[in-house]
């Protein structure tokens, strides 16, 4: 057993250290998978990390390779936020927002110039850039790096103002203690940061089975053990000094895991619930999916809109009806009449069943669809197959080996 003093002390600087690791809690499961495994090579205390799936539950990589393959750019990231929370004109200036950043993603436009071409105040238009750059990729439309580090901090030190307060003076003054430091260690410098691949391998998060009538939900970080070395813990309680000192950052690191771990799975649980709750007869395949948006989850769950929209992100839920991105059970109803899900469904099937060697465009696509009687052009086609995680037919293009 742990002795009090370390007992206390985890408590005490829990919340810290979750704040500190906020961007942990939004990672795909494979990931934070990764993550684990890499904590676990560097620290003593653990000497591996299992995952134990009840039997008949997959959690592997079931998603079809278009879906599979693909990593979204940030721009790509933040355009679908803002699909997902806006419409109308809100969407249309808020895109003309981000086209408007430059290759760090910082806001590079004139909102007087925005305001007069969609004939609105520019408070209006600097307002939909305050919302846009709390959408996740983070800042994205921040003007400039202090409001960027602003931002940061709010996501770190919601409820502690004089924190936020204290490092922007240190910065501004150019004074930074060895706590400073260590706080801004988690500070980035621009929203977007150069990526290295356009290709990663994926996994689910959650599974959702049907068992006598009821749908389960499993999540994934539901079933991941971290194993402790006994043998550690046992020094530990012997050592003392610098080494003790060592060890005992160390075993902390592995119980703020572990609170990570809770807080991932406790998260992703309550929203597959809300969905599972809203969109039964969608996943029993006995109806369509019904309208589900993002702010009436926060409001049920008790968090902010921003946040479950950053938790659903490059989230993956098999079902018995197939697997999904997360986002698609969020529905909207389009103009006419016509669900997004409906929609979804033939984009998705047009392109299942596409010449991978040569794949449809988006205004193949539309045009397939405008002779189905679906009135739909080629921007909503792109907006639709960017939510289902299916890249441009460019990038779906077979390669003759």
């Amino acid at each position: 057993m742990l002795n009090q003093n370390l007992e206390l002390r985890l408590k005490l600087n829990l919340n810290l250290l979750l704040k500190n690791q906020v961007e942990v809690l939004l990672y795909s499961s494979l990931e934070f998978e990764n993550l684990l495994r890499e904590e676990s090579l560097a620290n003593p205390f653990l000497s591996g990390v299992e995952f134990r799936y009840p039997q008949g539950v997959s959690f592997g990589d079931d998603r079809p390779s278009y879906q599979v393959a693909y990593t979204k750019s940030p721009y790509e990231e933040i355009k679908e936020s803002v699909r997902t929370e806006l419409e109308g004109l809100d969407l249309e200036i808020a895109t003309e927002i981000i086209s408007s950043t430059d290759e760090r993603g910082f806001f590079v436009g004139d909102t007087a110039s925005i305001a007069q071409k969609f004939g609105v105040s520019p408070d209006y238009v600097e307002d939909l850039r305050e919302f846009v750059a709390r959408l996740e990729p983070l800042g994205v439309a921040s003007r400039d790096l202090e409001e960027f580090i602003c931002i940061q901090l709010e996501e770190l030190y919601p409820d502690d103002k004089d924190k936020r307060r204290e490092i922007l003076e240190a910065i501004r003054s150019g004074s930074l203690s060895e706590e400073i430091k260590r706080e801004l260690s988690h500070i980035r410098l621009s929203p977007i940061l150069p990526q290295s691949a356009d290709y990663a391998v994926g996994k689910v998060d959650a599974v959702i089975e049907v068992d006598n009538g009821e749908l389960i939900p499993y999540i994934n970080d539901e079933f991941i053990e971290l194993q402790l070395n006994e043998h550690y813990l046992e020094l530990y309680r012997r050592s003392k000094g610098e080494t003790k000192s060592f060890l005992r950052d160390m075993l902390e690191r592995v119980y703020t895991y572990r609170q990570i771990i809770k807080l991932r799975r406790d998260n992703l649980r309550r929203i597959i619930l809300k969905v599972i709750e809203v969109q039964r007869d969608f996943l029993l395949g006995e109806g369509s999916l019904k309208t589900l948006l993002v702010k009436d989850v926060a409001q049920e769950l008790g968090v902010s809109e921003s946040t479950v929209s950053r938790l659903i992100n490059s989230k993956y839920v098999k079902t018995p009806q197939g697997t999904y991105p997360l986002r698609f059970f969020f529905v909207r109803e389009t103009a006419g009449g016509i669900s997004q899900e409906e929609l979804m469904k033939e984009i998705k099937s047009l392109i299942e069943n596409e010449d991978k060697r040569k794949p449809l465009s988006d205004d193949e696509i539309a045009k397939v669809l405008k002779n189905k009687g679906y009135d739909v052009a080629r921007r909503t086609v792109a907006k639709y197959r960017d939510l289902l995680g299916i890249p441009s037919s460019r990038k779906r293009k077979l390669r003759n080996p």
